[in-house]
C-alpha cells in the first residue's frame, strides 16, 4: 500500500490575449494498494483526488476523482504487457471550451471519462523488437476514440 500527494502551481500570461491567462494552485492525494503475484507480474488498485482552482480570470474550479486498476506482467520469454483502466468525474465550474478548462481538466470532458490502455512489447529476435501500443477514451458527450500503433525495431 502506498499514500502519495502533491501540490501544484502552473502560471501561464500571454499579453496579447488575456482569456490565455491562468494562475492555479492544485493539490492531489493518491492512496494504491498493490498485489505483486511474482518478480514478474503485479497488480494495482487506485484512487486520486484532485482540486484545482485558477486563481484569475473567471476563477474556474475543479473537483476531479480516479478510480482505477493496472496490472504488469514480463515473461521469461522477452514478452512484457502493462495496461490500465481508469474512470474520472470530473466537476468542473466555468467555461469548458476556453484554454484554461483545457490545461484544468487535461484534455479530459466535464463529467464521466473512460480511458484504458495496452501495451505489449515483445523481443523477436536479438536485433529486432515489437511494440503494440493500444489506447482507448469515452466521455458521456462523445463517441469512443481509438488510438493505436505499431513499431518495429532494428537494432545494429
Amino acid at each position: 500500500m502506498a499514500l502519495s500527494g502533491k501540490t501544484v502551481k502552473t502560471k501561464a500570461t500571454v499579453e496579447n490575449y488575456a482569456a490565455r491567462n491562468y494562475k492555479i494552485e492544485a493539490y492531489q492525494i493518491a492512496p494504491k494498494i498493490s498485489y505483486v503475484f511474482s518478480r514478474n507480474a503485479s497488480w494495482d488498485l487506485f484512487y486520486e483526488y484532485q482540486n484545482k482552482e485558477n486563481l484569475i480570470g473567471s476563477l474556474e474550479t475543479l473537483k476531479q476523482t480516479r478510480l482505477g486498476t493496472s496490472f504488469s506482467y514480463a515473461s521469461e520469454k522477452k514478452l512484457t504487457m502493462s495496461g490500465e483502466f481508469s474512470l474520472y468525474q470530473n466537476k468542473f465550474t466555468g467555461n469548458e471550451l476556453s484554454p484554461v478548462a483545457f490545461q484544468m481538466l487535461e484534455g479530459l470532458q466535464p463529467g464521466k471519462n473512460l480511458i484504458w490502455r495496452l501495451l505489449i512489447q515483445k523481443n523477436l529476435t536479438q536485433y529486432l523488437d515489437v511494440n503494440v501500443n493500444y489506447q482507448g477514451r469515452k466521455s458521456e458527450t462523445s463517441q469512443t476514440i481509438h488510438t493505436g500503433s505499431v513499431q518495429l525495431r532494428a537494432y545494429f
